[in-house]
Formats: structure tokens, sequence, C-alpha cells
């Protein structure tokens, strides 16, 4: 079967979106589909577009956003159109709405993605700013998209409810497959079992690994340590991403500021930060997914998260990690912390489960299969 990969940038590239679109591509390749790639796509926007985003920004500090812009849209699908004619494609892939908002085409479109335009309003902070202009044609772009699509895949049980429910899509054509972790190689079953049994004995080492300090919530993870560590309790939090203004640092904090996973020093250092710690810590306060979740559990590693978003359907409580509110005091993630690292084969149980549910739920190969069985029935 041969799948036409459609978006609007180089999906070979490991920088754009985390890497999401190479894994999922690679995966399709590792699965026996004929990959054709159409991306890095040109942007053309309306006449005045600046201007107007200029003056909104100024007047009302409202933004008019070039990723929610119909015209833009319909450039990318025309582009998309002239490149699949070339193609002998049976089936289209896309984990973008936009190139496949307004292609027409013999071939049936599937869109693979974590989240709707609707589901991110009033969600994600920089949307909180969108223009009445721009909300409608977020909206509009999403429901063309949507009404091609013969599959519309989500990674999550929350990014699925809203294409049913915001827009009204038949819950038969609506699927939900996870994402897997980005990575080229997880550790066996047998080096797992090293890994944990070598995690510090005589303290608790967190680690927050994220770029966006706020969102992820990093405050939270901060006041826990610092909690922690008034309370007696030898902590050591590690953080990967941002580094917090705070002078001086406390002793049980190291920032290491950005580190890239797509070098192989990056890599590496990222693995073995992994490899070491006790618990992944990002309590979001928005997520739509949350690879990083995944890649966690590829180490073993239980994740500290909150309810929010699609987490819920990568971290299952006391099963590779444990959910709290968005309003959970730092106490009640202490005392979680606390009972679970002061008895160690409990801990090394749930480090154990949460490497069990990457090797059979939160993989590439396993939601390419799950895909693979969809697209059969399409072509």
């Amino acid at each position: 079967m041969r799948v036409a990969y459609t978006t609007t940038f180089d999906a070979n590239d490991l920088h754009n979106w985390s890497g999401t679109p190479y894994f999922m591509s690679q995966a399709l390749t590792n699965a026996g589909f004929a990959v054709d790639y159409i991306g890095s796509l040109s942007r053309k926007l309306p006449r005045f577009f600046k201007a107007h985003q200029f003056w909104n920004k100024l007047t009302s500090n409202q933004r008019e956003s070039p990723r929610f812009n119909t015209f833009a849209a319909q450039h990318y699908s025309q582009q998309a159109a002239r490149h699949l004619a070339k193609l002998s494609a049976d089936v289209i892939l896309s984990p973008q709405i936009n190139p496949v908002a307004y292609l027409d085409c013999k071939q049936p479109i599937v869109l693979w993605t974590d989240a709707l335009y609707a589901s991110l309003l009033g969600f994600y902070p920089p949307f909180a700013y969108h223009s009445a202009k721009t909300i409608h044609q977020g909206n509009k772009i999403t429901t063309e998209c949507l009404s091609r699509c013969k599959l519309a895949i989500f990674s999550s049980d929350w990014a699925a409810n809203s294409a049913i429910e915001l827009y009204g899509v038949d819950r038969e054509k609506v699927k939900v497959i996870p994402f897997g972790a980005n990575m080229d190689l997880a550790p066996s079953a047998a080096e797992i079992h090293e890994i944990v049994k070598k995690r510090a004995h005589d303290k608790i080492k967190l680690l927050f690994l994220a770029k966006s300090w706020e969102r992820k919530g990093g405050d939270i993870v901060l006041a826990t340590a610092k909690a922690l560590h008034e309370a007696g309790y030898p902590v050591e939090l590690t953080i990967v991403g941002y580094t917090p203004k705070l002078q001086p640092m406390p002793p049980y904090v190291k920032c290491l500021g950005f580190i890239s996973k797509h070098t192989p020093e990056g890599k590496n250092k990222i693995q073995t930060l992994l490899a070491e710690t006790h618990f992944l810590f990002v309590p979001s306060r928005a997520e739509a997914y949350g690879i990083v979740f995944c890649e966690a559990n590829a180490f073993a590693v239980p994740c500290l998260t909150t309810y929010v978003g699609g987490i819920g359907t990568i971290v299952k409580d006391n099963v590779n990690g444990m959910m709290f509110a968005l309003d959970a005091p730092v106490a009640t993630y202490c005392d979680y912390i606390v009972n679970l690292m002061q008895d160690r084969a409990r801990y090394e149980a749930l480090a154990y489960s949460a490497y069990y549910e990457y090797e059979n739920r939160l993989n590439w190969k396993t939601a390419i299969k799950q895909v693979k069985q969809l697209l059969i029935t399409l072509v």
C-alpha cells in the first residue's frame, strides 16, 4: 500500500513538532508501507495580512494567526493536490489539518493528530489572544478537513471527544490510537531490570523535562522539591529545557538548560537522566498529549502529572504514574512521592509496569499496526 504522507513542513526534519511526524513516517515504512512524502509547502497569505495583523495587535491585543487562515490552508491543499497528481498513492495520511483541509482527491484522506482548533481555545495560553476572524477561520479549516476525512484518528480520548462533541463528527469515523515514544531504540527488558535496580536508594530524584515552564507546571515541581527538602527528605531535582530565575539556586536543584535530543550527545544525556531518575515530574496546566510521558515509560520511569487534556490516555494511575488534580496542593504530591519511595518494592513494581505500558501501548510499532488495520478497510 502506498501512502502519501502529507505535511506543510519537511517531515524528515526531526526539529518539526518534536520529531513526531518523522517517527510516525518511519514507523509506516518499517511496517511495510511505501511512503511518498508531500511536504515543504510554501505558505501564502492574503494581501495586507501583516498590516491587519499589526493593527489588531496594536488596537485590541488580538492576534491574527497565519496558521489558522483559510487562504493559506487553500494554498497548502492546492500544492498538495499538484504533488499528489504525480503519485500513485492509495491513501493520504496527514498529522496536520492544513495541508488536507481543502484537498479534493479520489484517494481516502486520513487524519492522525493530537488536537483540534476548538479544543485549544481557552486551553493553550496563546489561543486566548486569537481574533474573532482567526477563531472563525480556525474552525472553518478544521470543519473542512474533518468533512473530507474518511477516518479521523486521534492520539487521545480527549481529542477524539472534541471531534464528536465540538464538531459533530460521526463516531464511526473517529478512532483513538496513541502516539509512540519519539526514540530510535529503547532499552530491552533485561536492560530495564538493571536500570531500575541501579536507581539511587539514598535520595529522591525528580526530573522536569520541558521548555514551557508555566504551562508545564514548573513552579509546582520546584515547590514540591522545596517542601521535600524542608521536611528532611534527600531530594534532587533536575530541570531540563528551562532555567528558572532563582538567586541563589537551591543546592538540591540542578539546571541543565536546553538539551537537544537530536544530537548524539544530547540524546545520550537525556537517556542517562531518564535512566537515573525516579520520576518524570511534569504537572502540566495544558497538554494535548505529552510524548515525553511515553519516552519516560520507555525507561521505566513513572510519570507524575495532571489530569488534563490528552494525558489521561497515556498515564494510568498507579500503572505507569499518577495524575493529580490541577488544584492539588504541594502536600499531595509530596505524600505520594514519599509513600512510594519508602516502599522500594512497590516503587520498582510501578517502574516495571511503566515499561510494560511502553512495550504494549506507547510505541510506534504498536500504533502503526493498529493504523494499518484501519487503512486496509479503506482501499
